[in-house]
């Protein structure tokens, strides 16, 4: 049994390695799943080994597992009324999904009270051991990265990049006159690195302005000017907003924002 529950941990865990490495997107806000994919097989391979931290730590993770479903199913649950039907739907396949991984984490725990681990502490726990310091590692990692936010759009995901290109705008309103953030820039330069992908023009010129705002407030102005003229050309309505922002237009420059307007 411990050979077959730690497998099961194991296959999770590098299932959450390969989402990682594939570089797909399929969360609007994405969890540590590197860090996840490690702990995950360090708890695995400790569990196949019979080591008493693995057991444990699986049961509060487990734990702990439970305790978000619960408290995310009943935010949604108690959330209101919704304002149409599909809303409703979407609640429902939520709450639906929930449900399931709730009874996943059940079978599990049930399986591991069937797993027999060693009754002392020994060498052998120096792996889960290992593998959770190296999951708080990567998570803070994570968390000062910014990846949560910033990987779909990595990613190649127009709408996450929007999000984040709205953000930057309303961080710049609000200290229009200091110098960007680290993380502002950090997540300017993901967007002038994302080739947008959007049919309407609207969503690509929103994310080059917001880049180019972070250029400006840099003081690197000749890359906010291409910034801000690239979006004028793809998206009109971004013209008047980058002519009201302090750069060293040239005449030749503000009449082809002006030009753009008409």
């Amino acid at each position: 049994m411990h050979l077959f529950v730690g497998a099961l941990l194991i296959l999770g865990g590098l299932g959450c390695l390969r989402y990682v490495f594939a570089g797909e997107t399929a969360f609007e806000s994405e969890p540590p799943f590197l860090a996840l994919s490690v702990l995950l097989i360090g708890i695995g391979a400790g569990l196949g080994l019979r080591a008493r931290a693995a057991l444990l730590l699986a049961q509060v993770a487990l734990g702990g597992t439970l305790l978000v479903i619960a408290t995310r199913a009943l935010r949604l649950y108690v959330g209101g009324p919704r304002d149409t039907p599909d809303d409703s739907l979407v609640a429902l396949v939520y709450l639906f999904g929930f449900a399931l991984a709730a009874a996943g984490a059940v079978v599990l725990f049930l399986l591991l009270r069937r797993v027999h681990a060693e009754a002392a502490f020994g060498a052998i726990d120096y792996v889960p051991l290992g593998g959770l310091a190296a999951a708080l590692v990567l998570g803070l990692v994570w968390l000062v990265a910014d990846d949560a936010r910033l990987r779909p759009c990595r990613n190649g995901s127009d709408e996450a990049c929007s999000a984040v290109a709205i953000a930057l705008i309303e961080a710049s309103e609000r200290a229009s006159s200091g110098p960007p953030t680290r993380a502002e820039e950090r997540a300017a330069r993901v967007l002038a690195e994302h080739h947008c992908r959007s049919v309407a023009r609207g969503p690509c010129g929103l994310q080059r302005y917001a880049a180019g705002i972070v250029d400006a407030r840099a003081g690197r102005f000749d890359a906010a000017k291409e910034a801000f003229l690239w979006a004028c050309e793809t998206d009109r309505s971004w013209c008047a907003r980058a002519a009201e922002v302090a750069v060293p237009w040239t005449v030749d420059e503000r009449k082809r924002l002006g030009d753009r307007r008409r």
